[in-house]
């Protein structure tokens, strides 16, 4: 297969938009939402975010497993289900945040937790055939981790600029006007419309690629969909994969947590406006140029194995340190702009690590693809990222149910400003999300320093699996 050009990696990126339009709506916003302008008690707000993503982390290895074995001589095995995504996961995307007027706190729940379903299951649809698209576009080492930070910088990019304008534009507007609510239902409108431009760029953009990509074998395409289940089951045989898995479902547990939480803390533990949110926010954006610069750096002086070790490391110790300096009295005033320079410079060296990471994780999928097909005899990249996605989603719900119970703890769900806040509560919530969520992050670490495929290692990997080709060519002949 041919070379990509940086054209084709960003076009390809671009298809990530749609899931960095639905976490930037599922993370930052829709909880919030949800419990502090329409009334759903904290508690029911966290179980409807974790029953949606059980619903929908049932469908990861289905969806997988069909995309694997799907044969189609025009669209190939990805494309198809792709396409079929993009209407229904967007109108979900504006209705999630657009329910009917004077519900009840039942019928409130049931409609957070409908179109939350139908949104996840609609995007596993796209998301699950995309990256495994990714890992086939490529069987590079090098080249795999390029793809990966193009994926990233594009997605981070995409998500920011719709916080930007919700955290610069809409919710302002809406507040000056007196209707908050409204500045959150036109969020919905901006992610659907982004999303939607997003997806319809990758898929023209691939579509070219369709002949050179993988296929099928004749067997596997006879493997029923029902058999996704022991597949996944099947990949934790292969070692590197049940360690990329692990490290990852761990690491997702402390992100949702932290995601969730995120607007209580800004607003009620640091005391900042919608604006000043916005600029910590901008931060992110900041890291993601010494993020790229990091994880490909690292991957070629140190390997990928220990380099995510490193970052994992460096993440826990950093992430900690704003909200224990800040119930110390150590920075500035809460609601002050010095406040939101110290933050922002804490939040570019933490997501600089916490990027690299992720730039990591992403190419490393398609190194451990090589290696189960190396064990199995099948291409098997839509189950092993349906396990992925699976394992995070799952742990990522724990996280979010946690973050509700947490709400509940430490007593947020009384609050309505800064005033209100006491300094137990301070004293709880710095505990959860200093100390607490750094110890989730070292025991990912530590998972993740089993992991052992290297650039030596791939190369044999990649050596083992074209020798087999040869010997099938042969054999025909």
């Amino acid at each position: 297969m041919r070379a990509l050009s940086a054209t084709a990696k960003f076009a390809y990126g671009c298809g990530q938009l749609a899931w960095a339009a639905k976490d930037t709506c599922f993370q930052f916003f829709l909880f919030f939402y949800y419990t502090q302008l329409l009334g759903l008690a904290p508690s029911l707000a966290g179980l409807a975010a974790l029953l949606a993503l059980v619903f929908d982390g049932i469908s990861d290895p289905i969806v997988g497993q069909i995309s694997d074995n799907f044969l189609s001589r025009k669209w190939g095995r990805r494309h198809p289900f792709m396409i079929a995504a993009v209407v229904p996961f967007c109108f979900s995307l504006v209705a999630v945040f657009n329910p009917p007027a004077d519900l009840s706190q039942l019928q409130l729940f049931a409609w957070y937790l409908s179109m939350a379903v139908i949104a996840r299951t609609s995007l596993t649809f796209y998301t699950v055939p995309y990256m495994a698209l990714g890992a086939e576009l490529s069987q590079d080492y090098s080249e795999r981790t390029s793809i990966a930070v193009f994926r990233t910088i594009t997605a981070y990019g995409g998500g920011l600029s719709l916080q930007m304008s919700a955290w610069f534009l809409l919710i302002p507007m809406a507040v000056a006007s007196g209707q908050i609510v409204d500045g959150y239902r036109s969020i919905g409108f901006i992610a659907a419309g982004l999303s939607f431009v997003g997806m319809l760029i990758a898929i023209l953009a691939t579509k070219s690629y369709i002949p050179h990509l993988a296929k099928a074998s004749p067997v596997q395409q006879q493997r029923a969909w029902y058999l996704a289940f022991i597949d996944l089951w099947n990949l934790l045989h292969v070692r590197s994969a049940r360690i990329l898995i692990g490290g990852t479902l761990i690491g997702a547990i402390a992100g949702g947590v932290g995601s969730t939480l995120i607007l209580h803390i800004n607003n009620f533990f640091y005391g900042f406006s919608s604006v000043q949110i916005g600029m910590t926010m901008i931060c992110v954006f900041i890291s993601l140029i010494p993020a790229a610069w990091l994880s490909m750096a690292g991957a070629r002086r140190f390997g990928k194995p220990k380099t995510i070790v490193y970052l994992s490391v460096a993440t826990a110790v950093i992430g900690p340190l704003p909200a224990i300096l800040h119930f110390y009295g150590i920075t500035p005033p809460s609601g002050t702009n010095a406040l939101v320079l110290a933050i922002s410079g804490f939040v570019i060296l933490h997501q600089t690590f916490v990027i690299s990471h992720l730039n990591l994780i992403g190419s490393m999928l398609p190194d451990v693809a090589d290696e189960v097909q190396l064990k199995s005899g099948m291409r098997q990249e839509g189950i092993l990222n349906s396990a992925m996605m699976f394992t995070s989603k799952v742990t990522f719900g724990i996280g979010a149910f946690i973050a509700g119970l947490t709400v509940e703890f430490v007593g947020f769900d009384r609050v309505t400003s800064i005033a209100d806040v006491t300094p137990e509560m301070l004293s709880r919530l710095a505990l959860y999300v200093g100390p607490g969520l750094s110890v989730i992050v070292l025991i990912s670490a530590y998972i993740f320093s089993h992991y052992d495929i290297d650039a030596k290692r791939h190369g044999e990997i990649r050596d083992a699996l074209n020798t087999r080709v040869l010997d099938l060519e042969q054999a025909l002949e």
